[in-house]
């Protein structure tokens, strides 16, 4: 049922309560109908809809079945309608849109929730992150196109009609709770995993970089457990391959005035390479994506600020392998520090969303720091009445809140003679 049409229909329902006192109290329950097969039990058919066979009580106190193992072939069952599996849209950078079963389309936004039937659509520069039932996260990245479909009380379906996604499927404790990617080319059975999918013209292309995908072509089965990928055309046999590894990193960071540029070592085998900068090391908050034929990618205006990146080799094949990670912080911060009779006052570019900490040490090494001080949303702090004036000093930032396990170290000196490490 349309969503905007259901929430209608319960307004109605609602105004119907308040004007007559003999509606009923609860709303009915919607049911589906379902015409018995020959060989049909009711464990079966419960196993079928519901998605656990343990749950057919609820279909014979239904239907008054009075012996579930012999169901009258041509009978009609009334199938009570499942709860929805709904997803939450948790980001959204650029434009998309949700296209609902008849057709409406509305501008994608945080917190919007997507319904079976629904259809994501994203345009260019555009990323998405999805929470689905179970805990998958799903990131779909520019000019693709998906379809959440229900098949039962625990299963999620996606259907990728077009373009790519990337799904992190955590362990269920129910064997049931699974998520299968359709595709034109086929389907995708995951569960406990981490992997990409992209769908184009020529087939799909799956990298599994976690755990272990299964790809259903008709009656043909392929295992792409982690570290493979496979290509997979309609009418032809999956083409398999070892992922590349990952490339190195490198950023100049040290650069005022010139776009971010990333340097990626060179990796054997691959004919392309991409790199995608994000605001969380988790990558759900994509927001540049660039694919070249050279090791160096470009990213014009981006911001001052600090981001997670990542780089991957694609293969002959156009299978992408693993990834490179490190972290970026886009043109320095910049820092000073002044002393006076008032005290020792350290200055620094004040960056949006990033953490900043000041340590002070007797020694360079700064195993036991005799100040550590974290801050936010600030330029700078003026210090008093130091054990010593003899120290060692240095400034680390961070995008995770109060995380500084190996965050970069953006300045350092010895009383007050700064300098970039």
């Amino acid at each position: 049922m349309n969503r905007w049409y259901r929430y209608g229909l319960a307004g109605l329902c609602c105004t119907a309560f308040f004007l007559s006192a003999a509606a009923p109290a609860h709303d009915p329950v919607e049911t589906e109908r379902y015409r018995v097969q020959p060989g049909d039990t009711l464990w079966e058919i419960t196993e079928r809809y519901r998605g656990d066979a343990s749950e057919w009580p609820i279909l014979r106190e239904t239907n008054g079945v009075k012996d579930p193992r012999r169901l009258q072939p041509g009978d009609i069952l009334d199938l009570p309608r499942l709860p929805e599996l709904t997803a939450e849209v948790r980001h959204c950078e650029g434009s998309a849109w949700l296209i609902g079963e008849d057709g409406r389309r509305v501008p994608l936004h945080e917190d919007m929730l997507i319904a079976p039937g629904d259809t994501l659509e994203t345009g260019s520069r555009t990323f998405v992150s999805l929470r689905l039932p179970h805990g998958e996260d799903v990131v779909l990245p520019s000019n693709s196109r998906v379809t959440l479909k229900q098949q039962n009380r625990r299963h999620a379906r996606l259907y990728l009609k077009q373009g790519e996604l990337e799904a992190h499927v955590p362990t269920q404790r129910d064997y049931h709770e699974v998520l299968d990617i359709d595709t034109p080319t086929g389907v995708i059975g995951v569960r406990g995993t981490r992997l990409r999918v992209t769908h184009a013209e020529d087939g799909i292309r799956v990298s599994t970089l976690e755990g272990k995908v299964v790809l259903k072509q008709g009656e043909r089965t392929t295992s792409v457990p982690a570290g493979q990928g496979v290509l997979a055309r309609t009418n032809a046999f999956p083409q398999v391959a070892i992922l590349l590894p990952p490339p190195e990193l490198k950023a100049d960071e040290h650069s005022f005035d010139h776009p971010l540029q990333i340097q990626l070592s060179e990796v054997a085998g691959a004919e392309s390479y991409r790199v995608q900068l994000a605001r969380d090391p988790d990558f759900q908050t994509i927001f540049r994506d660039e694919q070249s034929n050279t090791r160096l990618l470009t990213f014009d205006s981006v911001p001052r600020g600090f981001y997670y990146a990542r780089g991957s080799a694609l293969d002959a094949l156009g299978i992408e392998g693993r990834y490179g990670r490190r972290l970026v912080l886009h043109r320095p911060v910049e820092t000073a520090l002044d002393t006076s009779d008032d005290g020792y006052t350290f200055r620094w570019t004040d960056i949006p969303g990033l953490e900043y900490r000041l340590q002070l040490s007797e020694d360079s090494s700064f195993s036991d720091p005799f100040l550590s001080r974290s801050f936010s949303d600030s330029q700078g702090v003026t210090l008093r009445n130091l054990p010593t004036d003899e120290f060692f000093w240095r400034l680390q930032v961070s995008g995770d809140a109060g995380k500084f396990v190996d965050s970069p170290v953006v300045a350092s000196g010895r009383q007050g003679a700064a300098h970039q490490p």
